[in-house]
């Protein structure tokens, strides 16, 4: 069997890649199984822990990238994760969405570290990005879809995507559980429940959620209604 588990940023995708790739470094999983697809410097990159010999499962997974990048290349894997999977894959699909504000925050936060930011403020810096980062990250990556159209459009064919696609749609602030199950479905222990980028000590919080304005969190809901909407749908 072949399995596709799509991230979308800032959805606990990086966690689910260290902890297959230590399963796999163990030989939990048969060697050369797990492929990561992932952007980095502007260009498709692959990461496959067969390939890396100095793999760390106490690292996040971004450093193995950036250790590896260079020298990793594409080809045959029966487990494909991250960004830059798509529709056009094998096998069972799955994908994490979450809570729309709690995504943006922990992404402006991450973004911050970098200084990718569009503005130190965050809310000066939401209000100078698309808003429903979900939907149109799900109908432009995923789907690979760049035909202009309402955003309620956009909304209705990821809806459809989702429910017909995917054999789950998990909520990533329930990760815990959602491992559990992928943990049995591929016959890997649950643990160690290795974190990469945990916020706090990966990058920094600079964005909280409890000093956030009830002003502020009504109009991020009304600016990210169709995120709202999916997020309720699939996750609550």
């Amino acid at each position: 069997m072949q399995y596709c588990f799509h991230h979308i940023p800032k959805t606990a995708g990086s966690s689910l890649q260290l902890r297959l790739a230590h399963r796999e470094h163990i030989g939990q999983l048969p060697k050369g199984s797990t492929l990561v697809v992932y952007p980095l410097y502007g260009d498709r990159r692959y990461y496959r822990v067969s390939a890396d010999s100095k793999f760390n499962p106490k690292e996040p997974i971004k450093q193995a990238f950036l250790r590896t990048y260079k020298s990793q290349t594409s080809g045959d894997a029966s487990i494909v994760c991250g960004h830059y999977t798509n529709v056009t894959q094998p096998g069972k699909h799955y994908t994490w969405l979450r809570h729309p504000l709690h995504r943006d925050i922990s992404h402006f936060n991450y973004d911050s570290n970098y200084g990718h930011q569009l503005d130190d403020d965050f809310v000066t810096h939401l209000s100078m990005i698309a808003g429903n980062f979900l939907v149109l990250w799900i109908y432009g990556k995923y789907l690979g879809l760049k035909e202009p159209t309402s955003i309620e459009n956009k909304y209705k064919i990821v809806q459809k995507t989702l429910k017909e696609k995917f054999v789950k749609v998990y909520d990533s602030d329930k990760f815990e559980k959602s491992w559990d199950e992928i943990a049995k479905e591929l016959n890997v222990t649950t643990a160690p429940r290795l974190q990469s980028n945990r916020a706090g000590e990966s990058y920094n919080r600079l964005v909280k959620f409890s000093n956030l304005s009830k002003d502020f969190i009504n109009w991020h809901r009304g600016y990210n209604n169709y995120d709202y909407l999916l997020y309720e749908e699939f996750c609550t």
